[in-house]
């Protein structure tokens, strides 16, 4: 059986209807805040559990866990909020303790937020976090690394980078704050110069990988799951212009930071999980759609 959490987010739920498309609604059990549909699922009420949960809820037969539930900051202000990324480490210790015996694959989703600023970025650069958001998930990495190396289970760190595509609305991010302009008639709003370049990975992209992450065989590795393709803010912006097939520039706001780049370097991931399928244009297209559908 396969344990997936955090279904109730933005990857989750993508993640959970591929699972249940792929093993079948018996084989997945998911760990969740809400109920949810098409698989058995149990109610973790804030990771309040005990250490025999999974057994007493006649749940004592799972082989392979997904760790995707977890904070991830909805906005700039709370990638340094103590409370919420420390919410991070508690839940993950409380759902190590409760694990039955019988586990043989831990699959973390992690953050490319735990990286130092670098020319171009792979599995090899320095951990430097930028916030405690980004502290939080890499020590919540060691603690599954320690727990999966004193049961000889192999724990797989899946670091995502930025992750864009229908369901992702919820969070104050530009490209869903863009399109959310866009559909209104209004100007979306530009920051500085927007050369600062960004990774952006498809949804549909980063639940493959995770996909493969079960079954290939991927032993105490660290992936970055990422896009292998930068392209500008600016560029993003101008491309959602062009899908919205509205004649409106973007509103530039002046500002004294500079942004950074964010390059990857996705060779891991091609050589251990899986190419990218879905180019900037294609899945834009599909994020406006979706949001476009909702209105």
């Amino acid at each position: 059986m396969i344990l997936v959490t955090g279904t109730s987010g933005f990857i989750g739920k993508h993640l959970l209807h591929k699972l249940i498309t792929i093993y079948g609604a018996d084989n997945i059990l998911a760990l969740t805040s809400a109920p949810v549909t098409g698989c058995r699922y149990l109610l973790h009420e804030d990771y309040s559990f005990g250490k025999n949960f999974f057994e007493n809820n006649g749940a004592g037969n799972i082989d392979t866990v997904i760790h995707a539930g977890a904070f991830i900051p909805k906005k700039s202000s709370e990638a340094n909020d103590y409370d919420l990324c420390f919410s991070s480490i508690a839940s993950t210790k409380k759902l190590l303790d409760a694990l039955p015996d019988g586990v043989k694959k831990f699959i973390f989703i992690s953050t490319v937020d735990v990286y130092d600023t670098s020319a171009l970025i792979s599995e090899d650069t320095s951990i430097s976090p930028a916030s405690l958001y980004g502290y939080s998930k890499f020590y919540c990495e060691k603690m599954v690394a320690a727990w999966a190396n004193d049961r000889k289970i192999n724990a797989v760190m899946l670091r995502l980078g930025h992750v864009y595509g229908p369901g992702e609305e919820k969070y104050q991010k530009m490209i869903p704050l863009t399109i959310h302009k866009l559909i209104k008639g209004e100007q979306p709003q530009l920051w500085g110069s927007g050369k600062e370049t960004r990774s952006f990975i498809y949804i549909d992209d980063v639940v493959e990988a995770i996909m493969q992450a079960i079954t290939k065989n991927v032993k105490q590795q660290v992936v970055n799951v990422v896009s292998g393709t930068a392209t500008s803010i600016c560029d993003v912006i101008a491309l959602l212009i062009q899908i919205s097939r509205k004649d409106i520039n973007p509103e530039i706001i002046s500002t004294n930071v500079s942004g950074r780049n964010m390059e990857f370097d996705n060779t891991r991931m091609k050589e251990l999980l899986c190419a990218e399928k879905w180019n900037l244009q294609k899945g834009l297209q599909a994020e406006w759609e979706h949001m476009e559908a909702l209105q």
